[in-house]
Order: C-alpha cells, then structure tokens, then sequence
C-alpha cells in the first residue's frame, strides 16, 4: 500500500493490515537513492515462499547492477532525513476515519462526532498523551480539524511497538475506547457496524526507522550477496557469505561500514550497498538483546513445497547411521514422520514403516511421498497447541460468577423503598447512580498500586468445573516448587502445551528410604536402580525432566543435593557395571541435570554425552531424549563449542520443533531457540519463525515471566494474522488477544489492555472466561478513571458488552441462575445511563428466566421491571405487574417486601391520577416499616407522601410528612441515603416556596447543599446548586447567585461533561453582564471567550457563531470598537460555513444591529445590512426580513444625513412593503417616504406621501395616545402647505384636523396651545378674520394661563368644555376624514403606530428621542471558571466597582419626527414637548421667502 503525497497533505488513506505491514517491511521503501533496487531485487525475504535462487552467486561488478548505483549519492545516507549526526524530522501524521462496515465510504456523522470529542479532549491532552505513550510514541499535537495525530518517535523500539500495535489493530481500538461516547457502547446494532480505521505513512514511518538506526550506532544488516570482489591482501576487508548476519555501523565513509560477523565475530569493512538492514524492528531488538554469535549455516534449497507438513516420505539413498538415534535407510523405503516436518531443518523424526523403529531422518536423504500440510486455521501450530495455548489461564483463580455480579451490581430493590419523582426538575441521577454497600478505605493511589503486588485475585470457585483446574498431584508439587515467584500465577489445563506434572498420582511413591543404598549389597535392590531402568516412559518419571525439578523433593525427598549427587553417581556405576542401560542412561542425565544447576557445565556436558553414548531405543523414552539433546546442546551454547554443536543442533532443533506440545526441561533453552530464531530471520522464513516464537513464549510464560514474553506473543499474533491473509483464502488465525490483554494488564497498560480484550473474538470460551474478562476490564477500567474504584462514577457503559457475552455463555450452558442475575446487571447498567427501554427488555428476560428457576428470584426480577415501567411512565403496565405481587405475598412472613410493593404501587396510582389510592398504599408502607423499626423506609414512605402533597396542592400538608421523614434520615446520618435525603429538603424548600415563605426555602436548600458537599455526591451538589442560582437570581441577588452556579461549573468539571458546563457557564456570563459594571462586564467576555471555545470544541457551529457576536457585543459595550468588529466578523464567518442562508442572515442582522443601536459609530452596521443581510433575505424571498432591513438602512442614512442613498432603499421599502400583508408596514414605508422627500424639500412629494400613508390608518382612534402622531404629523403637513406650498386654506384644514386630534390627547395640553396659535396666526396674516384669531388666542392664552398654574382646575374645566363646544366640527371632520382610510390593528397601546416585523429592535419614538436597549443574547458554553471561594471575592469586587456602564441613547435632533420615525420600531413620543413643534414650525416660517 503506498499513499500519495501532494502539495503536502494526503490524497488517500486507508488501514495498514498485518499482510500489508509485512510487506512494508520485508520491502522497505527506505527512500536512499535505489534503496528499492537493491532490498527488492536480492532480498531473498521479497520472495514467495519456497523461493530462492538457483543459479550461481553473481558478483555484482560482473554483468549485474553497478555496484554503486545505491549508494552511487552521498546524499543517499548523509541526507536531511538519514544522516549520522544530522537532525532528523521524527514526526509522523496518524489519521483516524470512521467508517460502517456495511459501507465502503465514510461515516460522515461518526466521523464528526469523533471530531467534537477529539476537539474536547485537545484542551486537556493529558489523557491522550497517556494514551500514546502506551502505544510507545509521543504525542506532539492534536489536529482536529485534520482528523489526524502528529506524533514522533526517539528509538527504534518505539517504532517496532507501534508498527506491531497498529498492525494488531490496537491503535484503532485504542481510538475507538477514548473517542467514542457512552451511547455508542450501548447500541449493539450500532457497535457491530461502526469503526474507525487508521493509517499512517508507510513510505515516512520506514524512512524513520531507517534514520533512528543510523542515529542510534550500531544495527544489524543481512548480506545480500557473497563477497568475491575484496583484496584479499587487505586485513581491515572482511569476507562475507550471502545471507550471513551482521553488526554494522557508519564510520563516517560514503561506501564503507564497519562491521562484524555474528557467526565468528570477525571485523572488517563491507559495502555499504552489499548490507541491508534487517527489515522488521522486532529483529533489530531481538538481535540486540539476544545477540548470538554461533551456529551453523542452514540450507538456502528447499525441496518442499509447505512450510509445515505431515505425512510419509520415500527414502532416495540408502543410509547407514553416522550419529546416534539415526534410522538406516534403503532407497525406496517408507518413513512415517512423527509430529511434523518443519522446512529450514534439516533433520525431523520419522519411524520407519517397515521395522517399526524410530529415529532421525534427514531431509536430503528422503523425498515427500504422501505430505499433507497443516490445517489452513492451524497455520504452524498442531490441533493440541492451538487448543492449550488458548486456554491458558490468565488469571490466577477462578471468579466466582455471582460473586463478581453481586459486587457490580448490589441491588435492594426488593428490601428498600424508592422515592418517587415529583416532576423533570427532580434527581434523576438518583436512580441512575450506582449504589455500592461496601466503601474502599484506603486512598485510590494506594488502592491501584496495591494491585500490582496482589498474589491472588479475591475470587471464589464458580459453580460451574473449570477445564483449567490442576489435579491434586500438581498442586502438591507446585506446593514444594521453590521456583514459583510472588505475585500472578498462571495456571493450565490438563491437555496444555505445557504440561508435565498433570498426571501424577495421588499420593507421591518413595522409591527408597533412608540409607536404604547403604551397604555392599545394596544395589541390588536399590529401588532408584529399579525405577531407572524401566524400558518405556512411565508417568513417574515427569518429575525427572520437568523444568522446575521436582525430582529434588518428589522423588528423593528429604536429602540434600550433595547427598543425591553421590547416591546417583553409585547409581549409575552401579548400572554400568550391571549392563542396565537405561538406569544408566537416566542417572547420567539426572546428574548433569543437578551439575547444570550448579553451574558446573563440563561435568554436565560429560554426563551428558554419556548418556547419549548409551545404545537404547530412544524413543521408547522420548521425553528423555528430548531432554538430553536440548540440555546438551544449551551446554555446547553457553561454552560456545562450535565443533560440537553442529552434531546435536538439528537433532535437538527438530525435537523442539518438530514434537508436538513440547515439554521444557531447562531454562536454557532459550538460548536454542534464539538460535532457532536467527536462522528464521536469515531465511525469511515466516512459519519457522512463528513456531519459534511460539516455543519462546510458552517457555517465559511457563517461568511466569510475562514481561520477557510479551514480545514473543505479540509478534506471534503478528505472524499468525499475516500467514492467515498471506494464504490467498479466508482463515481463522490464532487469536492471543485473550492472553495479550492479561500480559498488558499486568504491565499496567490499561488501554492496550482494553484493546486487546475488545478484539479477543474467540468463541470457545467457558462461561467462567466471560467472568474473567468482565473482571479484567473493570480492573483495567478504574486504571483509567479511578472514581469507578470509588463508588462515585457511573460504571463504565463499554461493561455491557461483556455482561452480554457472558449472558450468551450461559444460555450455551442452560445456567438460569447466573442468566437473570446477568439480566438484572445489565438492566442496571441500562437504567444508570438513562436507556429505560432496553433496562425493560433486560428485566422482562430477567423475570422469564427467574421463573424457571423459583418464586424468589421472579419476585425480585419482576420488582425490578415495576420500576422499570415506573420511570418510563407505563404505570398502568407497572400497576399489571406488581398487583399480583402483593397478592402473593398476603399471609406470608415478608413484611418489608409487601412494604416495597404498596410504594411502587402508590407511585403508579399517583401517575394515574388515583390520589386517594395512592395515599392509603403510602400509609400501608410507611406503617409496615415503622411496625418492622426500618426507619428508611419509614422516611422514604413520609417523603412520598410529602410529594404526593405537593403535586394535589397542599404544601402545608407536605411540609409535616417532609419535617418527620428529614427528621428519620438525620438519625440514619451514616447510611448511604444522601440522594434520598436531599431531594426530600428540596421538596420541602418546595413547600415553603408555594407558601412564599421564602426564607425557610432557601435554608431548606442551602442545607441540602451541604449534605450533598459531605456526601461528595456531585450530581446532588450540582442540582442544588443550580437551584440556589435560580433562588437568588430571582430576588435580583446576582452576587449570591453567581457563587452558586460557580460552583455548578466546578462539579460540571469534575464530571468532565462539557455540554453541562456550557450551559452553566452561559448563566455566568448573563449574571456577571447584568451587574452592569465595566470589571463585569470584562468578567463575562472572558466566559463569553470560554464558551467560545468549548462551543467551538463541541462543534457546535450554531452556538459557535452566537457566542462569536456576543464576546463582539461585549467589546463594544466597553468601547472596544475594532475588537468588536473583529469578532462580529469572525461570527459571521463562522455561519456562512453552515451553508444554512436563514442562520447567516440572522448573524448579519444582529451583528448590524450591535452598531445600529448603539451610541457610537452607527454606520458600521451599513455593511452587514447592505452586503450581508439584505442579499440573504433576497435569496431566500424573505419580505419580512427584506423589509425589516431596507427601513433600517433608510432610517440610519436619514439619520447620518446621506438623504439621496436614503431615498434608494425608502423607495424599496415602500415596494416591498405590499409583499408583506401587513398594513402597518405600508403606512410606515410611507410616512418614512415621505419624511425623506421633505428633508430633500421636495413637499407636494412629501405631502402626497404623508396623506398615502394616512390613507392606512385606522377609522377609529385605538388608543388615546394615537392622537398625538395624528396632531404632529397633521400640524406638519400644515406648516408645509401654509410655508412651503403658499396655500393657506389647506392649512387651515390641516390645524384644524390636528386640533381635533390634539382635543382627544388631554394629557398633552401643550400641543393644543401650539394649535391654537398657529390658527390664530393663520386668521391673522393668511386669512384674516379678526374675531376668529381673537377667539383662538383668547383660547391660547387661557390654556397658557393653566399650563402655569395661575387659574384653578374649574378654569381648565371650562375651558376645555368650551373647546370641545367649539371644536366639535373639527373633530367630526377628523373622524370623517379617517374614516375613508383602512388599516388593519396594529397599533401599541403605548404609542401612535408600531412596526411589528422587526421584533428585537429598540422602541424608539418616530418624533423625537428615544432609549435604546440591548436585546437579549444567547450565550454559549464556556471552559474556564473561577473556583467556589474565589468567586465570592470576586463579586465583593464587582459590587463595590464604581464603574457604571451608560445606556446607549439616541438624542434626536429638531428632525426627530422624521428621521427616528424611520427606525425600525414606531412609536411616538408621548412626552414630546410643545416647544419642539414651535421651533420646528419656526425653522419653516424662517424658509419661506
């Protein structure tokens, strides 16, 4: 798989499987200038299996590829990115998609979800960074965005682990435990089909690996071809074979490397481009702790076409015996092979068909006649291995099923009342909280570090027989074995690779007593003699051969080695001189056993040869010779006996290969098989490989060293994964995640431990496996969240999957007592997570399978599934089922449990609207508990009944059952009833609160508080904090109330939920802007910003945006002006990336409106009217909004004087306003049309404007204060016609309508005044008439008179009469001339005329000036907040700040009745005073010419 690079950044990218990962480095594409010429052309590793080359080795300066052109460059090694000494860029990108395995594309919507949860982790990466550090590489930065991790790596062995952990699928799993919310665990449906995949830069990860070896000295290489071209001469040049291993290192030249041969460790220089670096890291490591400096050469020609095969072979030679255990062969003979026939050795065991004998065989001397490979699901293991290394036990004792679900799932459902719920408001936590009867004393650190030291698990043995329980034989010798370590054991079956005691009798035979060799005589009868010399294996012999030794205190108990050494020495002299072959044969071998031991290996090696020289059949005793072989060939090893070795190697090899379940005999078998496992390497040979591994593995998991066998059993499940997709056809490979997950576990590696336990998708597991996983996931769990430990967390939602495993084992089984009590765990876990439905289906199954079992375990089943139906409102079905419950139990000995089902029935009643009923089922159960002296729930019933109260009404009645039942929890202080007991002084806060006694409710819930904080029950502390906020925010206390929902955000952060800190956060910025201080105000833009970041971090897009214009909003409320556009913009943005038009206009819109009803720099809003809200508006036909924003526009031109530009979108508005279906919007386009002629001074314009938009008016007055828009905008059109359009007799008509109006406005008698002098003026210069001009100003002055208090309330009176007298004519010609005029009610009590479409704007007056106000923002989460104590100092601070934020007002000038009437929201000013209509009327006398 190769991944495309442009421009940077990925063009694709897909999982890197184990098959592909092989290849990858079997074909290194290490990026040094014809690297891939060189590894791919003379690899023998790039080979197909079975494949080499035939011909000739050919030097590569004689007719093949130059011998430079790979290192031809010096940049090929001492580049930026490999050179010695150089820096080298280790950063690697690790991109993670999530995908449907029903689809071949990506999940879109998982793939965001898991965006939003990395972008919440990024703020606090130290989880993630634990996280990869477990997966051996360093975590350098979180790109959310990007969907990707970069991180680097410093060695080698970094890289090997996390190459193998991505290849095993770790990684992803790894990704899918952290990232994936607690839902997704809970929906099977779900889970089965969504996962994430992962994928790196394969090409960047070899070229990494390339560099760190060069960095890091010395590495180990392979020689890729035999060396014909070196001086001889020359001593610094050094000889190399094909495939010989090698210890390289750079010394500086562009051509030459120092080296050093493995097999003789000779030194010299070779060629750079002869050397290529063994491909996997797991071989450099290997090799470099394991360094192995002989051996033989294997062969490089395999005649077989399997790696592994059983079957017979025809000899092709005859042979005749040159070393012992040997068949002779004649050609055309039939040998039958025994276990299997391993390609790369060169000798395997055989019995010949004809004489019956069997022996060692080599390869060349035969030809395969009937072979049969392996099984395809076998790969390299037998039936018998694959089966034994399955079922090692990775624990150390067998749980005790119930036990483990007791613990988890402790339930008193049956015993202990429930509280019910008055309404949403209450604690739902209280039924979703796990309720643990046991408490853990000591500290959490204590608790997790103890752990590493336990020897045993605190389990019990289940019910159910274990195919893992040692037989009483074993467990005496393992007793006595004083090689066992402390801590973890591991345990086997009886048919186990490893076993070698298992059979043993009961009772171990003495085979001598003491000084019963003493004496000349006495061996002939010595029974040690006798036991020795048995032909054929016998089973009393494993104690001889066994790894541990268990002859030393099984077989000759009670003597001292010294004395064991003599007595076997006289054993075999005596056997010698007697001809007993085999006594002698097993007395040698035991007295190089006990020389081994102590170290003296000569006299070992000779004891050993002996025994060898000894002519038996061998293999009547084939344990024996397998363990004289493998034991003297470790001896040739450690003394490094190259001219022996090679007589024993491939003998013993293929003992150890070649023999099925294999029993170890030494530890120092190990150096064998490290051997073993270079040849491997230097061959390529992937299945030798994996069954070497496979051996080492089983021998340090034997020696309980799980540390040192980790490696091995890793990358056995490497190789097993990559020979199964190598194969060309679908096969079950070897599944170690079982064991791996164990071995990870006891690193303390919680996440790989979770990952491997996840992946482990064997199906054989026994019902007692499914306990032990459900085990190590828990243990592993509170690893990573140490609450879980404590009691004071939700268990982890992942458990679901394995209580369902287990559930499945156990239907197999047809065990009906651990399926309900499965049943009732996982409706546990359903219910604390708030899934009911599923939390029903589990206690319906529960309470099916209960009732085969008997009516105990149905009773508390079916009370569990009342409840159930309780919380999900099915009461009448709750009602069905617990009904008959309490029938059953009439007359019998359970009071408690008849207590228990009256209050469940009460509550379905209440929910039914039975209150009567209710209550009596209430009274029963109290007084069946307070009969028993159960005082809980005698408390929980009183607390029932106070709910019951409160939700009838009758909160006097609640508060005496809510005094006696917080009265009982006091005396039960100690019990775990903290969530019952503050929920009852919330209820009874309630009831004070209905009575407005609100003192008393808030210590109600202030106390509750505080036993919330003692409990440290967090979701009690938060529930009653937030009610607290509430409490004090509305008595206007926003100090007290901030200190409290301070605290909210405090626990929300404890709980790590990010959406509940939000919304808290939300609260604070609201309270901390209302203080209406400018330290305030600075205090909610810094959690105005943290939301922006968790809103931002949640990907929440909408909430981003609004949270973006509120922290612009802020800034310019503290005269911040170009932050503030900056982050208007950003909000902007922000919505336009939602592709969502009605969003984007609405963010234009209020970002606009942040300036346009502000005091200062009101034209900033023009461009997000004009080019932002107004296109949107058009795009998506909203007149409404269109129309809304083309009046703001005109009314903010008209105001910056820009008339001509105002005139454009007036002319628009007045178009658009038709559209609408609203009259009120016409008349007000029309008057604002109008207003901006007459500021243009085109009148007749004007005039016919203003008589339009009158025209939409209603015929009737709707409100008094209605009069006074008609008397000023009848008083202008006066002035215009009287000044302006010289026609005084219009004008007369126009005063004398807006006298009219001015009558009906008697709390504005200044207007009136106006009018009357204007006519009077009118009757004196434009048309006089002296007697009507008198009778106005007499009229004017008496009004005068009264406006200054010289005359008495009679005087105005009278005046009054007689001005409605005289003015009925022009009231009536008012209401004539309006009633010709339509208009729909659209008209504020409070003012002349209203524009309803824009619903947030100010209120301003259409005349003069007016107040605006902000509205009201919606604020997003926030991630940083002050703790408890530090909020209460900081709102002392804000309550004695002296800073005052001003109200943005518009003062509107002398024009205000045109210019403010063309804001969005019109309404008149009901304080307008006389004197601005004089000035105004003033300004037109003073334009006439």
């Amino acid at each position: 798989m190769r991944n495309e690079m442009r421009a940077g950044s990925w063009q694709k990218h897909t999982d890197i499987s184990p098959a592909e990962l092989d290849a990858l480095w079997r074909e290194p594409p290490y990026t040094l200038g014809g690297a891939n010429e060189h590894f791919s052309g003379n690899d023998i590793m790039t080979k197909g299996e079975g494949e080499e080359d035939d011909g000739p080795v050919v030097d590569p300066c004689e007719g093949g590829a130059e011998p430079d052109n790979y290192w031809k460059k010096k940049a090929a090694l001492r580049g930026s990115t490999v050179s010695v000494g150089g820096k080298l860029s280790t950063d690697i990108e690790l991109l993670f998609t999530g995908r449907r395995r029903s689809s071949e594309d990506p999940d879109a919507a998982l793939q965001e979800s898991l965006r939003t949860r990395l972008r919440v982790v990024e703020s606090n990466s130290q989880d993630v960074i634990q996280l990869f550090k477990d997966l051996s590489a360093r975590l350098v930065s979180i790109r959310a965005e990007k969907d990707s991790f970069v991180l680097t790596f410093k060695t080698v062995e970094e890289i090997w682990k996390f190459s193998t952990y991505l290849a095993l699928g770790y990684v992803s799993r790894c990704l899918e435990n952290f990232l994936c919310d607690q839902s997704f665990w809970l929906a099977p449906e779900l889970l089965s089909d969504l996962q994430i995949n992962v994928s790196v830069d394969e090409e960047r990860l070899a070229t990494l690996y390339l560099g760190l070896l060069l960095q890091e000295g010395p590495f180990f290489a392979k020689a890729l071809f035999t060396r014909v071209d070196y001086n001889k001469d020359d001593e610094e040049q050094l000889s190399f074979q094909k495939n010989d291993l090698l210890m390289v290192r750079d010394t500086g030249q562009d051509s030459m490397w120092e080296g050093t041969m493995l097999s003789t460790g000779n030194h010299g220089l070779v060629p750079v481009h002869a050397m290529q670096p063994l491909p996997y890291p797991f071989y450099q490591w290997f090799l470099r702790n394991n360094p192995v400096n002989v051996g033989c050469s294997p062969a490089e020609k395999e005649p077989l076409q399997h790696a592994i095969v059983t079957g017979s072979c025809v000899a092709v030679v005859d042979y005749s015996p040159v070393g012992p255990d040997e068949l002779q062969l004649s050609q055309g003979d039939i040998v039958e092979i025994q276990g299997l026939l391993v390609r790369g050795l060169d000798v395997f065991i055989a019995t010949h068909s004809s004489t019956g004998h069997t022996g060692f065989v080599h390869k060349v001397h035969v030809k395969p006649l009937d072979t049969i490979p392996l099984d395809r699901r076998l790969v390299f293991l037998t039936a018998e291995e694959r089966a034994s290394l399955a079922q090692v036990n990775a624990c150390s004792s067998e749980p005790s099923d119930n036990g483990l679900l007791e613990r988890l799932f402790s339930s008193d459902i049956s015993s202990v009342y429930r509280l019910d719920r008055l309404d949403e408001t209450d604690f739902l936590y209280i039924r979703k909280r796990p309720k643990h009867d046991h408490k853990i004393p000591a500290s959490t650190r204590h608790s997790v570090m103890s752990e590493r030291s336990e020897r045993a698990s605190p389990y019990h043995f289940s019910p159910r027989t274990s195919v893992s329980m040692p037989s009483p034989r074993l467990s005496f010798y393992q007793s006595h074995n004083p090689l066992l370590p402390e801590g973890e054991r591991l345990s086997f079956p009886v048919d186990d690779t490893f076993k070698e005691m298992d059979e043993f009798q009961e009772d171990p035979p003495l085979f001598f007593e003491e000084n019963s060799w003493e004496g000349e005589d006495s061996e002939f009868s010595d029974p040690t003699l006798t036991l020795l010399n048995h032909e054929h294996f016998q089973e009393d012999f494993l104690p001889l051969y066994d790894l541990q030794c268990s002859f030393l205190w099984v077989t000759f108990s009670g003597k001292t080695e010294d004395e064991l050494l003599a007595h076997l020495e006289s054993v075999r002299e005596s056997a010698k001189r007697m001809g007993l072959d085999w006594a002698r044969r097993r007395a040698c071998f035991l007295l190089g056993r006990l020389c081994a031991r102590r170290l003296k290996l000569s006299q070992a090696r000779v004891y050993y040869e002996e025994a060898l020289g000894v002519r038996v059949d061998s293999f009547s005793d084939t344990p024996l010779v397998v363990a004289l072989y493998t034991n003297l060939t470790a001896v040739y090893l450690k003394q490094r006996m190259t001219d022996k070795l090679p007589q024993t190697l491939e003998k013993a090899s293929s003992l150890l290969l070649c023999l099925p379940c294999h029993t170890f005999t030494s530890t120092d078998e190990v150096e064998l098989l490290q051997l073993l496992l270079r040849r491997s390497v230097v061959m390529g040979d992937k299945h030798l490989e994996a069954r070497v591994c496979y051996l080492v593995s089983s021998l340090f998991l034997l020696r309980r060293k799980t540390d040192d066998a980790l490696p091995f059993v890793e990358r056995l499940q490497f190789l097993s994964l990559t020979l199964s997709a190598t194969e060309g056809c679908p096969m079950v490979p070897l599944d170690l995640n079982w064991l791996l997950s164990w071995l990870y576990h006891c690193k303390y590696m919680p996440y790989l431990a979770l990952a491997s336990l996840s992946l482990d998708s064997r199906q054989d597991h026994s019902l007692n496996e499914g306990f032990k996983k459900i085990e190590l996931f828990i243990r592993n769990s509170v690893r990573l969240n140490p609450c879980w430990n404590e009691g004071t967390s939700l268990l982890p939602a992942q458990i679901v999957i394995y209580l369902q495993q287990a559930l499945i084992l156990a239907e197999q089984g047809e065990d009906m007592q651990t399926q309900r009590a499965l049943c009732q765990g996982l409706a546990t876990v359903y219910l604390q997570y708030g899934t009911l439905e599923k939390a029903v289906l589990c206690a319906q199954q529960a309470v099916e399978t209960g009732g085969h079992i008997n009516e105990e375990e149905r009773f508390e089943a079916s009370v569990l599934l009342g409840w159930l139906l309780v919380l999900t409102g099915q009461a009448e079905t709750a009602q069905s089922v617990l009904q008959p419950l309490l029938t059953s139990l009439q007359g019998t000995d359970s009071p408690t449990q008849r207590g228990v089902i009256h209050n469940l029935l009460a509550l379905c009643l209440r929910r039914q609207g039975r209150i009567a009923e209710a209550g009596w089922h209430l009274h029963s159960a109290s007084v069946i508990s307070r009969e028993s002296g159960n005082q809980r729930n005698q408390a929980l019933a009183l607390a029932n009944l106070g709910c019951l109260a409160l939700d009838v009404g009758a909160p006097l009645v609640a508060e005496r059952f809510l005094v006696r039942s917080l009265h009982l929890f006091l005396e039960l202080w100690e019990s775990p009833i903290d969530e019952e007991h503050v929920q009852t002084y919330l209820w009874l806060g309630r009831s004070y609160k209905d009575r407005r006694r609100s003192q008393d409710s808030r210590a109600c819930y202030e106390m509750g508080l505080l036993i919330a904080l003692h409990a440290r029950n967090l979701h009690s502390r938060m529930v009653v904090a937030k009610v607290l906020g509430r409490v004090y925010a509305d008595m206007l206390l926003y100090g007290q109330s901030i200190v409290y929902y301070e605290h909210c955000v405090s626990v929300a952060r404890e709980l790590k939920d990010k959406r509940l800190e939000g919304e808290y956060l939300e609260i604070l910025s609201t309270l901390y802007l209302t203080l209406n201080t400018e330290r305030s105000s600075r205090k909610s833009l810094d959690y105005t910003k943290q939301s922006l970041r968790i809103s931002i971090d949640l990907g929440k897009r909408e909430e981003e945006s609004e949270t973006w214009l509120q922290v612009g909003r802020i800034y310019y409320l503290i005269q911040e002006d170009e932050l503030a556009d900056m982050y208007l913009q950003a909000a902007v943005k922000t919505a336009l990336k939602m592709n969502d038009y009605h969003f984007a206009l609405s963010i234009y819109e209020e970002a606009g409106d942040v300036y346009f009803k502000g005091a200062r720099n009101r034209m900033a809003s023009v461009p997000f009217y004009r080019d932002g809200s107004l296109p949107f508006a058009r795009s998506i036909k909203d007149v409404h909004s269109e129309f809304r924003l083309l009046s703001k526009l005109t009314g903010l031109l008209m105001n910056q004087g820009e008339q001509e530009e105002a005139l454009q979108y007036a002319t628009l508005a007045v178009q658009i306003s038709d559209k609408t279906g609203v009259h009120v919007n016409e008349r007000t386009a029309y008057h604002r049309l109008a207003t901006v002629y007459y500021n243009l001074e085109q009148y007749e314009l004007a005039e016919n404007y203003y008589l339009k938009s009158l025209s939409f008016c209603p015929p009737a007055l709707q409100d008094p204060l209605e009069a006074r828009y008609y008397t000023k905008l009848y008083c202008r059109l006066a002035n215009v016609t009287l000044h302006r359009l010289k026609d005084p007799f219009d004008a007369v008509g126009y005063f004398h309508l807006a006298l009219a109006a001015a009558l009906e406005d008697r709390a504005n008698p200044q207007a009136l005044y106006v009018v009357y002098m204007k006519l009077a003026e009118i009757h004196g210069n434009h048309l006089p008439d002296a007697g009507l001009c008198r009778d106005y100003r007499d009229r004017a002055q008496s009004l005068k008179r009264v406006l200054a208090g010289e005359e008495g309330a009679a005087a105005v009176e009278e005046n009054v009469k007689d001005a409605d007298k005289d003015s009925a004519a022009d009231r009536e010609s008012l209401l004539i001339t309006n009633c010709c005029f339509t208009c729909e009610d659209h008209l504020l009590v409070n003012a002349g005329i209203i524009q309803r479409d824009i619903e947030d704007g100010p209120r301003l007056d259409p005349f003069g000036p007016g107040t605006e106000t902000t509205a009201s923002q919606s604020y997003s989460d926030s991630i940083l907040t002050e703790s408890f104590d530090t909020a209460k100092e900081q709102i002392s601070d804000c309550s004695s700040s002296t800073d005052t934020l001003q109200t943005h007002q518009n003062q509107a000038d002398d024009k205000g009745f045109d210019t403010d009437y063309h804001t969005h929201s019109q309404i008149p000013d009901r304080l307008r005073s006389a004197s601005q209509d004089t000035e105004c009327d003033d300004q037109d006398e003073q334009k006439t010419p």
